[in-house]
């Protein structure tokens, strides 16, 4: 009885390409129970593998794989678009704090003298600053859905 047996390799070799197969490997499996035995067991495999059928897939696949894509889209738009309302809110504020640390001293001399109209005059800027900001926004999202 042999001791030392063929890999799978050869085996699936003797099975699936037997013209080309080594008289070793053919004398092997002649002789070798085991091996033998397991070259039938690819054999049956085979066969078994061939009868099945092709599964079929159904045809809403195609449209769900499309909604799922679109949907991840979607969602990373959604995101860019808030980091982009969140990157103008941020500037804004960054704007209107640098235009207050700089003319900070001139302020405090205003509100001494004529409070009324300086508060007038900050509150309509802050007003015109956050609705331009909203105005190039909305401009901005209507460019790029119909870019898309």
């Amino acid at each position: 009885m042999k001791t030392d047996h063929l890999n799978d390799q050869s085996i699936q070799r003797y099975i699936f390409d037997f013209d080309n197969c080594d008289n070793s490997i053919l004398e092997h499996i002649d002789s070798c129970e085991i091996c033998l035995q397991i070259a039938d067991n690819y054999k049956l495999l085979s066969k078994d593998l061939k009868n099945l059928e092709n599964p079929v897939l159904n045809d809403n696949l195609g449209v769900l794989i499309l909604e799922k894509i679109t949907n991840k889209i979607e969602q990373k738009k959604s995101k860019k678009d808030d980091t982009y309302i969140s990157a103008i809110v941020f500037i804004v504020i960054g704007v209107i704090a640098m235009m207050i640390s700089a003319f900070k001293v001139e302020l405090i001399n205003q509100v001494e003298t004529n409070n009324m109209y300086l508060y007038l005059i900050i509150s309509i800027g802050v007003f015109m600053t956050i609705l331009l900001s909203i105005d190039s926004f909305r401009s901005f999202n209507l460019k790029m859905n119909k870019m898309n």
